[in-house]
């Protein structure tokens, strides 16, 4: 803060050096210099609304609730409150968050009826309704508060200025930023930017119940002089994504996504993301990683005032491809989530397909609140208020889960026996008292089948005592859903593949009902399913052994399908072979797609016998399109001689009739699903 010399030099100033100053410290970033200079002036002139308007905005910025309620007040009683058609909105807001619930409804009921006939009355109003409708509905959830304890971490974490993004690693160390400092900084515009303290990155490490931090992360993430924080690791921990922010020439802070990658125990490599993602005009911050559902591949969430937002910040996406190494085209997460007001510090609980943000656009109990939503990439559903007292009338933020999800981080500037301002961020910790952690574990058994996948006679078969002779399944992917209790429809949440053991293991939550589906072609129409209606309690569940029909992705030969010699027309035998075994298998399972392989013996020319394999192939694809099967569930392909199960020729040399015969056959064999083709919707991916 400015010394007593400096204020006692402030006081030395006209009422015109004190405007000019102020203005001058606000452009740059210096607010807490320019409200000391407007408090001056308004003990000169304290009805100058303009002024006064001037300090209510300044003490709501700076999160000075009380000041901003009394200034607000004070222009909204003036003269000239049309003048300052926004003050009653912000009045409003700040009546919220110091929890007068019933004359914040009163004021923002009120800004609507006046607040009409302007270019952005549209998105004020609106952020007005979600307003008043949080102040209707805090008082239903403080009625009926969380199971919850939450704790203020101590000063070793917490400082008198900004803590952000704390980022659990394990059940024993965190991540967080912070501008490590003793008192309350403010910017002066004579400093230099290296005098200039940034935040940086530091480690928190749990010793007994309490939380010890301050250990500063050395190089490559932080770097001196640069503003450092809003980080995530990658699922495997190999990646951390983080934010870095500088200002660019126009004097705005712009902040940019970078990646480091991991080499044993040090990390290196620090690159920053590409354009289109880090466009130069636009901040990309606050990272947070899912996976798409098809493909399996790493989404990264983002926030960013990007054109093409619903309001001010908005939560954006990308998809990182591992093997090309592209990202895709950034997509905003729609409507469900992005309002006219501000969404950020987006965190993604992988295990629970759930995204928690915060957002001062959504009905909240006042100034930024948590939410949480289901779903991936811009489809998102069942959109949520996490609850008080998780939320509160300040800005609560940053929530994230630890691994076992029963306890976690977030941040909030509310005030506590520790911190009685409420300017600053602290980090805060929380755990479940009522939590309940059920756990699901199964062994995937094959069928004993015949060559075309079928199951062979199981009658006196003992399906919950597996004979030790029967190897359980290596390297099966198991899928989990979870049933929408709106719609019925069953929702992804996660897959699981099998070792040697052939067992998978998942989490679930109390009062669901769950599908687990057998993913990738070889397994036929198997499903189980399980209920944890009358779950009061945390358990692991064993479920009987499961068995699926395994099919075979190696050749079937077609039986009884031939062709007259050098012809590639089906007979009337041919036809009803196929009817018979390949249609049927179709029909059966209509995601399978089927490659038909023709191969014809040695004899003759090499060209001509893979066009005559090739014409035989596109026939039976043909005919069993006109029997109803779609044509991109078919693949033909001509061999020619080139796959040979047999010899053509005796080792004598003389012709091998019986040889040629089996090499002149027709097989089929499947190589994938309908959705291994679609793949996910949002991955588009462009060069950059």
């Amino acid at each position: 803060m400015l010394g007593s010399q400096a204020g006692d030099q402030i006081e030395g100033f006209s009422n015109r050096q004190l405007k000019q100053v102020a203005k001058s410290a606000l452009r740059n970033g210096d607010k807490y210099n320019a409200i000391l200079l407007y408090e001056t002036y308004r003990k000169r002139k304290p009805d100058n609304s303009r002024i006064n308007y001037a300090l209510a905005e300044l003490y709501r910025q700076t999160r000075n609730y009380v000041g901003a309620k009394e200034m607000y007040a004070v222009v909204l009683q003036s003269d000239d409150a049309g003048d300052f058609p926004l003050a009653a909105f912000y009045y409003g807001q700040v009546l919220k968050t110091l929890g007068e619930y019933e004359e914040a409804s009163k004021q923002l009921k009120e800004f609507r009826k006046n607040y009409i006939g302007v270019k952005d009355a549209r998105d004020y109003r609106k952020l007005s309704r979600a307003e008043q409708s949080g102040s209707d509905s805090a008082r239903i959830l403080m009625a009926a508060p969380l199971n919850v304890t939450i704790d203020n971490i101590n000063s070793s974490v917490n400082s008198r200025n900004v803590e952000l993004s704390p980022i659990p690693i394990n059940d024993n160390t965190f991540m967080y930023a912070s501008l490590k400092v003793d008192s309350l900084i403010v910017f002066s515009r004579n400093k230099s930017q290296g005098e200039i303290p940034v935040r940086q990155f530091y480690q928190a490490h749990k010793e007994g119940m309490d939380w010890i931090g301050g250990e500063p992360l050395g190089k490559p993430i932080n770097l001196p002089g640069v503003e450092t924080g809003n980080g995530v690791f990658s699922r495997d921990g190999k990646r951390f994504y983080f934010t870095r922010c500088e200002k660019d020439g126009q004097g705005r802070v712009i902040c940019s996504l970078y990646q480091a990658s991991r080499r044993r125990s040090r990390w290196t490599q620090v690159e920053k993301l590409p354009l289109l993602i880090n466009d130069p005009n636009y901040t990309a911050t606050q990272p947070a990683l899912g996976r798409t559902i098809k493909s399996d591949r790493e989404i990264i969430y983002f926030v960013s005032d990007r054109p093409g937002g619903k309001g001010g910040l908005d939560i954006w996406y990308t998809v990182w491809d591992e093997k090309t190494k592209l990202y895709s085209e950034p997509k905003n997460l729609g409507s469900k989530i992005n309002t006219a007001g501000d969404e950020m510090t987006p965190y993604y609980d992988l295990t629970k397909r759930t995204l928690y943000f915060s957002s001062d656009g959504w009905p909240g109990m006042g100034g930024l609140d948590i939410f949480k939503a289901f779903g991936s990439g811009n489809n998102w559903e069942n959109l949520q208020n996490v609850g008080y007292p998780l939320n509160t009338g300040f800005d609560d933020l940053y929530y994230t889960v630890s691994a076992k999800g029963e306890d976690g981080f977030f941040v909030s500037n509310r005030p506590d026996t520790v911190k009685l301002e409420t300017c600053c961020d602290d980090i805060f910790y929380y755990r479940w008292n009522d939590f309940i952690r059920i756990t699901v574990t199964g062994t995937i058994y094959p069928f004993e089948q015949d060559r075309f996948g079928r199951k062979k006679d199981l009658s006196g078969f003992d399906f919950m005592n597996p004979d030790a002779s029967i190897q359980p399944l290596d390297s099966a992917k198991v899928a989990l859903y979870r049933q929408d209790k709106n719609t019925r429809e069953y929702l992804f949440m996660d897959r699981f593949t099998t070792g040697t053991d052939g067992k998978f293991y998942f989490t679930l939550e109390p009062d669901e009902e769950y599908e687990f589906r057998m993913e990738g072609f070889q397994y036929f129409d198997s499903k189980n399913y399980l209920s944890t209606q009358f779950f009061n309690f945390s358990d692991t569940i064993e479920m009987p052994p499961t068995w699926v029909n395994v099919l075979s992705d190696k050749p079937i030969k077609l039986e009884n399908v031939y062709y007259q010699f050098n012809s590639s027309d089906l007979t009337q035998a041919d036809k009803q072979a196929l009817d018979t075994t390949l249609l049927v298998l179709l029909k059966e399972a209509p995601e399978f797609i089927i490659e038909i392989g023709a191969h014809t013996d040695s004899i003759g020319d090499m060209a001509y016998n893979l066009k005559l394999s090739q014409e035989r192939a596109n026939n039976i694809v043909n005919y069993l399109a006109t029997k109803g099967i779609p044509a991109e569930r078919l693949v033909a392909k001509g061999y020619g001689p080139t796959h040979p199960v047999a010899p053509n020729f005796l080792p004598d040399g003389s012709d091998n009739e019986a040889g040629r015969e089996q090499n002149r056959r027709t097989e089929f064999r499947i190589v994938g699903t309908i959705d291994d083709l679609t793949g996910d919707d949002d991955e588009v991916f462009k060069n950059n």
